[in-house]
């Protein structure tokens, strides 16, 4: 149970490996300046920014980075980022830790870095799990050793939480992100020259990086399957990715070079676009925390296909805002199948789970929920109480 706090106004340290497309990054964007807008003073410290990225003015947000010739190799080197940005980024949150009242790490390194700031300057570390998994075997060590420096632990669902708790022992606040319903519910279009002659077709579109455990493939496959029942049905597949060579050659295998579509990447006006024109929002990820994708959509009436392997799906199957599916080729069909043939039933869900992603799902709230953590964390750092460090 989060205690609201009495505590001056915290201000706070986060930690992100880098700010770059992608949810955690923006999930840190997003919560810094909701903060930095209700009068808090926020810095965020990272390796290196692509500034394409930002869509949303950070003048309010002090980017903090080491030396910009390490930045620069940090971002084209994953060598260059683990022997160089890693321990300049420890560095970063040294010079600055001491001017803030709370650190919340995000990716790694960023624990690291906070767990050394806690142990030097006592300050409290409220540790977020984007994606709460085991990693290489000496980094989880590492990880376990010092999980006593953090006061709190926030995870995104259930799904996280559990397994905090079984790789830590610890258990972990629950706190949905938000989205920018504002953005994302509105109507005007960016043209997307890849479907100018897709009016009038039933589109899956799937929104992500091209990677395995993004599991694209399945809807390749379970396009297959329906491509003489449902013959208007196309797959776009936004982004890019190690995958999209494997998924080129799964397509060209499949005779389905004309009922796929890959657009790269996209602007967010453009997908905004997309996520409208959809029958379907595809997310057939393996083992996937939250997903942020499927809540976009709904703020355009786009019902989501999702696998019950993510953590979306604890919210979008029990209050019936979206579909859910084993992450296998038959069963993506099969749902598939059905919500071509229902529409009218999709509109309705669509309609309710906007309402929801409405009322449950913006930013503001997921700021006050974790602000009410940091100012927890701050009053038991200056009362000297310390955090619990087993689950109960």
């Amino acid at each position: 149970m989060i205690r609201q706090s009495g505590a001056a106004t915290p201000s706070v340290l986060f930690i992100q490996s880098w700010l770059q497309l992608g949810g955690a990054e923006n999930l840190v964007i997003e919560l810094a300046l909701e903060l930095a807008g209700r009068g808090h003073r926020v810095a965020i410290a990272c390796t290196y920014v692509d500034d394409s990225f930002l869509d949303k003015d950070p003048a309010r947000v002090r980017l903090l980075r080491p030396w910009r010739w390490i930045s620069w190799l940090s971002r084209r080197s994953r060598l260059g980022f683990l022997l160089l940005g890693c321990p300049a980024l420890i560095v970063v949150v040294l010079a600055h830790a001491r001017a803030h009242d709370v650190i919340n790490p995000h990716n790694f390194p960023s624990f690291w870095a906070a767990a050394i700031a806690s142990i030097l300057f006592q300050k409290p570390v409220v540790w977020h799990f984007n994606e709460p998994a085991p990693g290489p075997r000496i980094f989880l060590r590492v990880d376990r050793a010092l999980v006593t420096r953090a006061t709190s632990l926030t995870v995104l669902d259930e799904r996280s939480k559990a397994r905090v708790r079984k790789l830590f022992r610890r258990d972990a606040v629950v706190i949905h992100p938000g989205v920018d319903i504002a953005f994302w519910s509105q109507a005007d279009d960016a043209p997307v020259p890849q479907l100018q002659d897709l009016r009038g077709r039933s589109i899956l579109l799937a929104v992500g990086k091209l990677h395995r455990q993004k599991n694209q493939a399945v809807l390749v496959r379970a396009l297959d399957m329906l491509k003489t029942e449902i013959r208007d049905l196309t797959l776009v597949l936004t982004g890019d990715g190690p995958e999209r060579s494997r998924l080129e050659q799964l397509i060209q295998d499949r005779s389905l070079g004309d009922r796929v579509i890959f657009t790269g990447m996209l602007s967010s006006r453009a997908l905004r676009a997309l996520y409208r024109q959809a029958l379907l929002v595809c997310f057939p990820a393996l083992d996937q925390t939250w997903g942020l994708t499927p809540f976009e959509a709904l703020c355009q009436r786009t019902v989501s296909l999702v696998s019950n392997q993510t953590g979306a799906a604890e919210v979008l199957g029990p209050l019936n805002i979206g579909l859910l599916a084993a992450p296998d080729p038959a069963s993506f069909a099969n749902e598939i199948r059905t919500a071509y043939q229902r529409r009218s039933e999709l509109a309705e869900m669509a309609s309710r789970g906007f309402d929801y992603v409405a009322s449950h799902l913006s930013w503001q709230r997921f700021a006050d929920e974790m602000l009410a953590v940091f100012a927890n964390a701050h009053e038991s750092a200056s009362s000297g109480s310390k955090p619990a460090t087993r689950a109960a």
